[in-house]
């Protein structure tokens, strides 16, 4: 029998595809973005005479800004497509109802909820602390920020192209009304004029759309965190859990984190039936309560002992009860736990790829085990 490929390794290769795809989805976008940089270089170094070259490099400057928002789309783009297109092999569940995430803690949500970049679909029942990530909320408004754009776009395409043959057909069509020479070319350029004032300002237009809609996007995704959070502070999803959880087992749920918001009165039942649905499941073991330990005792027999992977607080040492639980449940004492950092705003590098390795290592022993 052929011996099964690592999670992995099979993550590696379901994002390599994704990004080959992302780049193609993207590249488009970015060669629209060097198009404009190169314009604006050439509009400095084309110009001639000082008032040429004074409005050149304010041309350049409008223009790069307008780069600058291109290569927001860009990475948008890119990061979206990939995280539509990695699949999610590996589901976690997220044991952290009764550790805070207020004031600078240290967001260790943010981090796994991040995981979906590899191949990790997290579960957690959340208190109303925690918020999704500002890449997950953004990823997820993607499709609507070009369902809105797309047609913004063609509505200016549209009135620009208009425009510039209304105005181009107006120039065609001028003739100077002057009786002098001199009247005549002072009309003639007075036309010229107006005709690129008039294109000047659809291409003005069309940049302030593309920026607004840019922002505006923007701005609803780094708001809906902390609005969302609020509203449904009071919410119970334990009615739609069992079909959240069978859209998760074949593989459909959400990418990053699935947020359920569950009532006290619903939530041993809730933690049962959602670690009977995953794979991994990570429980913190910075405060260890009787309601941690019946935990950490149930994501042990769901998800077997090989199934669990283990966070702390840096610099907190595992407590007596902490001990405990752990040594009730997998029958020893001695486990690897992974260290986050302590404060919100340290570097969370380290600890994204040690969780990340941890998650892979028990998803294949777990498998290992059930396939000997």
């Amino acid at each position: 029998m052929a011996k099964q490929q690592s999670i992995s390794r099979r993550i590696a290769g379901d994002r390599s595809n994704a990004q080959f795809w992302a780049f193609l989805a993207s590249l488009p976008v970015w060669l629209f973005m060097t198009a404009v940089i190169a314009a604006a270089g050439y509009s400095v170094i084309e110009s001639r005479g000082d008032e040429d070259q004074a409005s050149a490099w304010i041309i350049a400057g409008v223009a790069l800004v307008f780069a600058f928002f291109v290569s927001i789309i860009a990475r948008w783009t890119f990061s979206g497509v990939r995280a539509a297109l990695t699949p999610q092999r590996v589901k976690a569940m997220w044991l952290r109802r009764f550790q805070a995430e207020s004031g600078d803690t240290f967001r260790t949500s943010r981090v796994i909820d991040q995981l979906a970049r590899d191949g990790v679909s997290a579960l957690t029942l959340q208190d109303r602390d925690v918020q999704l990530s500002f890449e997950q909320r953004r990823n997820r408004m993607a499709p609507l920020f070009w369902l809105f754009f797309i047609p913004v776009v063609a509505v200016l395409a549209y009135f620009a192209y208009a425009s510039f043959n209304e105005i181009q057909a107006s120039g065609e069509a001028f003739r100077p009304t002057a009786d002098s020479l001199a009247g005549a070319i002072g009309q003639a350029i007075g036309n010229v004029l107006a005709t690129f004032i008039g294109l000047l300002l659809v291409i003005v237009v069309a940049l302030i759309a593309f920026m607004a809609s840019t922002l505006l996007i923007m701005a609803v995704a780094a708001i809906s965190g902390p609005i969302g959070a609020a509203l449904s502070r009071n919410r119970d999803d334990f009615g739609g859990l069992p079909r959240l959880l069978e859209r998760i087992g074949k593989g459909r749920g959400p990418r990053g984190a699935s947020i359920v918001r569950i009532s006290d009165a619903h939530w041993r039942d809730a933690v049962t039936s959602s670690l009977a649905a995953v794979d991994v499941a990570i429980i913190d073991l910075t405060n260890v309560s009787d309601h941690v330990a019946w935990e950490i005792a149930e994501a042990a027999k769901a998800c077997t002992t090989s199934g669990l992977v283990f966070i702390c607080r840096d610099g907190a040492d595992l407590s007596d009860a902490a001990k405990a639980a752990v040594r009730a449940a997998l029958g020893r004492e001695h486990i690897h736990v992974v260290h986050y950092p302590e404060r919100r705003g340290a570097s969370d590098r380290a600890f994204a790829r040690d969780l990340r390795e941890q998650i892979y290592n028990a998803a294949d022993l777990r498998q290992a085990r059930a396939d000997g």
